[in-house]
């Protein structure tokens, strides 16, 4: 066991945490005993039942929830024992157990940046998803899935309660970072959360499955030895957890999808899976789960299955470029590659400057100067094709001849750039004198004099999109074989970040926009007035806030498309009535914000009935009669925004 989970040792553990008089975290006793009675085949109801009477807190609740609407009985239930045997073996396990973990070790935090009901609806979020999926991918035990992804970030919640650094300042400083949140742990923290986690649920005693799906739900596991039922429940846990994320359920209040490892990928085929389905049956359980903690979780927005689709794109790429070896340490392993020439220059690391680039704008400049380094052309540049036309377009040029090549556009298939784009293969021109595929047009167009070519074709698993070009060396040798692998290489690597950049721009704006109105959504909103010194930067120290309400959308099922189109000519009479520094936002299903920057009460009105103006003369009576706009204004001070 401590072999396949390969354990932090206790020193580093100690490194990490604060231990009142070397005293390591307890797992809740009447938890503890409610996972070995379920394992246990002659367990019975009674068993279970007696567990329960053990914490008075969680029998009441137990009690509340079978007389709760949700289960429509005809009497009151006051005993325990009827309300176990009523429930069963399998819900009394997940009630009883999940309200132990939350009340003992997840409900109260050290650090208040760490919001501890974001996190539970994390948690319980991915509880129920890891249920759903583990029936369509016939895991054996459905209930065995749901507590592993209760308990699978359970590392965070020590790291904040005992953790030598504050975590909520750790949280602060991924806000600012592109970095993976488990990679930041261990870079900031000494540790990630599944080490930590798995550390102790070990220490713990908790079973073994539940020990592996909390160490390995961020890891690849393909060396530590798993039989195919442990890797499937591993599988099913990191599924979960992108799926939430992806959805916008994180246990922290920012957009950062997970990657899943290949293990992940080869385990699980996400395309044989109803993911729909399964999200939309967790949203149904965690609503009817939040009225059992008797608190309301933070709004979760309804399916996007446009952001799933743009995460699960992002995840296949994200899998690739982060568990695929940087493209220099690929070709020391190649049969042939002069190892001679790898000069110092050779030898950058491309890996962590793409991996922190935010756009294709900055993984292009990237390479370009990388490319610069290593092979000192006198002329190179980037050609990527336009979709629409097919035509190469000079996208980044360095070099004699910039100025004019920028931006210049060649028709499919011209020169060598043009063969490489059509035939998807890598080459070397020595003499392009004597090469028929060159053409001269762009010589004559700059004054440039070409000798010799080496380009590569950037491109992912199903498409070609581009070019990388590289003419004449400074030095007036001739392009060779090792050069040619490199820049190959170099280029395919290129290739997965730029398609990795691509998706995380698709991704932020699918997460900060609405999908029908494409406002600013609730996310943006509660970011843009969630600290003092943003709120004054953006809107002022007095700013208004107009709140409209379309009050009167018809309930009937049939009425999604008309009550669509009200809301869609809401937004755009919002925005064609707006100043240019006005932000909305879409807050919910008939609800819109308006902040005004340096606005007192009298414009506030004013823009207001400038507002209920355009609605008036927008709508046709039919419409008027029975939907209407209510504005209500406010005039807010900075400081009291953020509360």
């Amino acid at each position: 066991m401590q072999n396949r989970l390969n354990l932090p040792p206790l020193e580093d553990i100690k490194k990490i945490l604060r231990l009142e008089g070397e005293k390591l975290p307890s797992f809740p006793q009447a938890a503890a005993k409610l996972l070995e009675a379920s394992k246990d085949e002659k367990s019975t109801l009674a068993d279970l039942a007696q567990i329960v009477e053990t914490d008075p807190g969680i029998s009441v609740r137990v009690l509340e929830i079978v007389n709760s609407a949700m289960y429509g009985l005809k009497r009151k239930i006051t005993v325990l024992s009827e309300a176990v045997v009523f429930l069963g073996v399998n819900e009394i396990k997940k009630l009883a157990l999940g309200m132990t973990v939350f009340e003992k070790l997840f409900k109260s935090g050290h650090a208040e940046k760490f919001d501890r009901l974001l996190f539970w609806r994390h948690c319980i979020s991915v509880a129920v998803l890891s249920m759903e999926i583990a029936k369509e991918t016939q895991y054996p035990d459905p209930e065995e899935a749901y507590i592993a992804g209760l308990l699978h970030d359970i590392g965070k919640v020590i790291l904040d309660a005992q953790g030598r650094l504050n975590y909520g300042d750790f949280i602060d400083e991924l806000e600012n970072s592109t970095d993976l949140v488990i990679e930041k742990e261990r870079d900031c923290l000494g540790l990630g959360h599944d080490d930590v986690g798995a550390f102790f649920c070990s220490l713990w005693k908790l079973p073994e499955k539940l020990t592996l799906a909390v160490k390995y739900h961020h890891q690849p596991f393909g060396h530590a030895g798993l039989i195919k039922e442990e890797k499937l429940l591993v599988s099913i846990i990191s599924v979960a957890d992108f799926l939430c994320w992806s959805q916008g359920v994180g246990s922290f209040d920012i957009i950062r999808p997970p990657i899943l490892t290949p293990e992940v990928e080869k385990t699980i085929d996400l395309s044989k899976i109803n993911l729909i389905g399964c999200i939309q049956k967790m949203n149904s359980e965690v609503d009817n789960i939040s009225k059992f903690y008797h608190f309301v979780f933070p709004s979760a927005s309804r399916l996007k299955e446009n952001l799933l689709r743009a995460n699960l794109k992002l995840s296949k790429v994200n899998t690739r470029y982060y568990y695929q070896s940087g493209p220099l340490v690929q070709l020391s392993k190649e049969p042939g590659f002069a190892t001679s020439h790898m000069t110092s220059k050779m030898k950058i690391e491309l890996g962590k400057p793409l991996s922190k680039a935010k756009s294709i704008k900055e993984v292009l400049d990237i390479v370009m100067y990388q490319v610069g380094l290593i092979f000192e052309p006198l002329h190179w540049s980037i050609l990527l094709k336009d979709p629409k036309t097919e035509d190469m377009v000079f996208s980044v040029v360095v070099g004699t001849g910039k100025d004019k090549l920028q931006g210049v556009r060649m028709p499919k298939g011209e020169g060598i750039a043009g063969f490489i784009m059509e035939k998807g293969q890598s080459l070397i021109v020595e003499d392009v004198e004597k090469d028929p595929r060159f053409s001269d047009r762009v010589d004559k167009y700059t004054g440039f004099k070409t000798r010799s070519i080496i380009g590569t074709p950037l491109k992912t698993e199903d498409k070609i999109f581009g070019v990388i070009e590289l003419i004449n060396k400074i030095s007036e040798d001739i392009f060779t074989q090792n050069d040619l692998l490199i820049l190959s290489s170099i280029a395919e690597y290129a290739a997965i970040a730029i398609e990795r950049a691509y998706y995380n721009q698709a991704l932020t704006a699918l997460a900060t926009k609405d999908a029908l109105t494409g406002l600013k959504n609730r996310w943006s909103f509660e970011r843009a007035v969630s600290s003092k010194d943003d709120v004054m930067k953006r809107y002022g120290t007095i700013f208004s806030m107009l709140i409209a309400v379309v009050n009167g959308l018809r309930e009937e099922k049939d009425a999604d498309a008309v009550n669509d189109d009200i809301l869609k000519k809401t937004a755009e009479i919002l925005n064609a009535t707006k100043r240019r520094l006005d932000d909305i936002f879409r807050y919910g299903e008939d609800t819109f914000i308006l902040l005004l920057p340096l606005t007192y009460a009298d414009d506030a009105d004013t823009a207001k009935y400038r507002i209920l103006k355009a609605f008036s003369s927008t709508f046709p009576p039919t419409v008027q009669s029975q939907t209407r706009l209510q504005i209500q204004a406010y005039t807010v001070s900075a400081e009291d925004s953020v509360h």
